[in-house]
């Protein structure tokens, strides 16, 4: 428990350093998460980590991992809805204003 701990604080501080230089911006605290129970999966699967010890914590990483996957997919669902909404909108309210 406490290597995932530390190990989400790691590589949320280097995503941290490395996104102050790139272009592409990344969560570090999402990053910091995945690479963690990445790092974990391969431990358990080369039997450097016993599986009753960590099974538990990396899977409740991978569940936050996709919780968050699923609220950013959302989030550009709804950008592209209102877009739509939008294009279909402003023809009628121009052929509205100059109704009168």
């Amino acid at each position: 428990m406490i290597i995932s701990l530390i190990s989400i604080v790691m590589f949320t501080f280097l995503v941290w350093l490395i996104n102050k230089k790139s272009p592409v911006q990344i969560c570090p605290i999402c990053a910091g998460v995945t690479l963690t129970w990445t790092l974990l999966l391969v431990g358990i699967w080369l039997g450097m980590l016993p599986v009753a010890r960590y099974e538990l914590i990396t899977a409740i990483l991978m569940g936050a991992s996709i919780g968050g996957i699923v609220n950013e997919f959302k989030k550009m669902c709804l950008n592209l809805r209102s877009k739509k909404k939008n294009e279909k909108v402003e023809p009628l309210h121009d052929k509205l204003k100059d109704c009168c």
